[in-house]
C-alpha cells in the first residue's frame, strides 16, 4: 500500500508543512512590505508552501534517493532524491520550449 494515503500520520504532517509554510510566507509580506511588491502575494504563498511541504518530507526524498543509490548515506539519498523532481521540471521545461 502507499504511503501517501490519507490516514498515514505522514500525509498529514505534509498538509501541516504546506501550511504552516504559507502562514510563514503570508507573515513575511506583512513584515517586509516590499516583499509582496516585488514578488506578488500569491507566489510568495505557494513559495513558501511548497518550501514548507519539501521540509516535512525529506525522509521520502531520502527513501526515493535510497531507492536509486543502494547507499545508507543520508546525504546523498538526500541530494539524489531532490534532484529528480527538479531533473523532470527541467526535462518538462526543455520540451515545452
Amino acid at each position: 500500500m502507499s504511503s501517501f494515503t490519507p490516514g498515514n500520520k505522514k500525509w498529514g504532517r505534509q498538509w501541516v508543512g504546506i501550511f504552516g509554510g504559507a502562514a510563514i510566507g503570508w507573515a513575511l509580506t506583512l513584515v517586509i512590505p516590499g516583499l509582496e511588491e516585488r514578488f506578488g502575494m500569491l507566489s510568495i504563498l505557494l513559495w513558501s508552501a511548497s518550501i514548507g511541504g519539501i521540509l516535512t518530507s525529506l525522509d521520502g526524498f531520502m527513501r526515493a534517493g535510497a531507492a536509486l543509490t543502494r547507499r545508507e548515506n543520508r546525504a546523498l539519498n538526500l541530494l539524489i532524491g531532490l534532484g529528480i523532481p527538479i531533473l523532470l521540471l527541467v526535462v518538462l521545461y526543455l520540451v515545452s520550449r
